[in-house]
């Protein structure tokens, strides 16, 4: 039996494959061209949910990271302002030993009591900083500038309430410092006003002096009366003792060096009056406490005492003097009040010691040559003489330990820097350095949100660089295989064309002939 095939079935069937092989080519064809596998939802339903599964994820896991970028603009301006906030207190602290040493006058005091105010308004610059509108001392309140001044005294308007950031799906973390922390919330300190440093001696190293930080190598110049010039080699001396003899045999006997008889500096005396300065824009004499003219004959060095520390013996301390053995020192904190005789201590730390033991939690420092006590709270606390021997008042401890308070110190300070109350000044030393250490915790406080900051935006990268991946493998095509299933539709495309221009290569006019 046979079947017969007509022209116009195969010619069906013929359109039909070369529609087929256009379409195949077609569709290689937008792929090459977008780089993508699915192009509409027909391509691959399942995998279009899960396309659109991971552009969520990755657009959530980017606003994640704008996140982590703005909380790192508010993180990094508060490390700034801390640091500006570190050098001001560092500055105002090199003022007030400045103007407690016995080099200090009333017109120098007045000067300082300026510089002091000028100070003042640069903290509260920095501490009203504000980034894109906010501040960022003022808690939640940031719409407003925290600190005001106004008729002298500092006031906190802000809140302490507390940023966050979402850094995360599942994380947030504190982005902001409260002002209110420098305004005597932090624990309750008292600063000593009394130099313990021990009595200068002939064998005191150089390298020790200046409250540990040392002296400056190099030579002097000391001009006697109007027209000797001595010059004198200083460089290698050792102790006080080398520096003295030096003095003495540079000139000639024409002056003398002694130590002063509160042990606190050199004197040099003559019969004409003293001029000592530095050569070629040295420091020795500075460092050594001499660098100055006199209009007498008699030169009083700077407190140029070498630090005290726990194993300074108190018999050496000059200050102390007459008040050996110590007597007992009175404590008041939280309604109780604790009696510390210190009658046995034969070293500062010994005195601190029993101090400390005496109230839970209670601590004390030895900063730039006087005692300071650090309470177990913020609440106030009272030291007080027990007995007639002025044990508290000769330690520099008899007072009130109040809290840290940034602004006060600086009014107090500038009060008695008014006053000529050196006393007052050198205590205000101990509580601009409990304020150093505050704000230096906060620094390193804040130097852990840095870090913080830094490991989320590591973790949302890889998150996103896995989020892509996995985007690309769904969506992405193979750029080899898509480039040769290309070259074979086109080949077969051309070969559909081919068969179809052979089968109907017969017309009208050839089948007449």
């Amino acid at each position: 039996m046979s079947i017969r095939i007509t022209d116009s079935y195969l010619s069906a069937i013929l359109v039909g494959d070369l529609n087929r092989s256009l379409t195949s080519l077609l569709e290689q064809q937008r792929m090459a061209g977008s780089m993508q596998r699915i192009n509409s939802y027909a391509d691959d339903p399942r995998a279009v949910s899960t396309i659109q599964r991971l552009n969520s994820l990755i657009t959530r896991n980017n606003s994640y990271l704008g996140n982590v970028s703005r909380s790192r603009t508010l993180v990094d301006g508060t490390d700034f302002a801390l640091q500006d906030l570190s050098e001001i207190l560092g500055d105002i602290r090199v003022i007030a030993l400045r103007e407690s040493s016995s080099l200090a006058n009333h017109e120098t005091m007045t000067n300082a009591a300026e510089e002091v105010a000028s100070y003042l308004g640069r903290m509260l610059e920095v501490l009203n900083t504000s980034i894109e509108g906010h501040h960022i001392f003022a808690g939640r309140r940031t719409d407003a500038a925290p600190f005001v001044l106004n008729a002298g005294s500092v006031s906190y308007i802000g809140d302490s309430g507390e940023v966050r950031g979402r850094t995360g799906p599942n994380s947030t973390m504190p982005l902001n410092i409260s002002g209110d922390v420098f305004m005597g919330s932090q624990a309750a300190s008292l600063g000593g006003s009394v130099n313990l440093g021990p009595a200068l001696q002939p064998t005191t190293l150089l390298a020790d002096l200046n409250q540990g930080d040392g002296w400056q190598t190099g030579s002097i110049t000391i001009t006697a009366g109007t027209a000797t010039l001595y010059t004198i080699d200083l460089s290698n001396a050792v102790t006080l003792g080398d520096v003295i003899n030096l003095i003495q045999t540079g000139t000639g006997g024409t002056v003398t060096a002694t130590i002063s008889q509160d042990g606190t500096g050199l004197v040099l005396t003559a019969n004409v009056p003293l001029a000592v300065g530095e050569i070629k824009g040295g420091s020795t004499a500075q460092s050594l406490g001499i660098n100055a003219t006199t209009i007498g004959g008699t030169l009083r060095g700077a407190d140029i005492r070498s630090a005290p520390d726990r194993d300074t013996l108190l018999s050496d301390i000059r200050s102390l003097a007459g008040n050996l053995p110590l007597g007992s020192v009175e404590i008041t904190w939280e309604g109780g009040v604790a009696n510390v005789d210190l009658s046995s201590a034969q070293t500062l730390g010994d005195v601190m010691d029993q101090i400390t033991s005496a109230i839970p939690g209670m601590e004390m420092y030895l900063q730039d040559g006087v005692l300071q006590v650090v309470g177990p709270s913020s609440a106030t606390f009272t030291i007080r003489d027990a007995d007639g021997t002025g044990t508290a008042t000769a330690l520099g401890i008899d007072g009130d330990g109040t809290p840290v308070r940034l602004f006060g110190v600086m009014e107090d300070l500038q009060a008695s820097l008014l006053a000529g109350d050196k006393d007052a000044v050198l205590g205000a030393v101990t509580e601009l350095l409990a304020l150093s250490r505050t704000v230096n915790g906060l620094l390193v406080k804040n130097g852990g949100r840095q870090n913080d900051l830094d490991w989320a935006e590591r973790t949302l990268l890889h998150r996103n660089e896995r989020l892509q991946s996995n985007l690309s493998l769904e969506r992405d095509v193979d750029v080899a295989r898509v480039a040769a299933d290309l070259s074979r539709a086109e080949a077969s495309y051309q070969a559909s064309l081919l068969v179809m221009s052979k089968l109907f290569e017969n017309n009208l006019l050839q089948y007449l002939r």
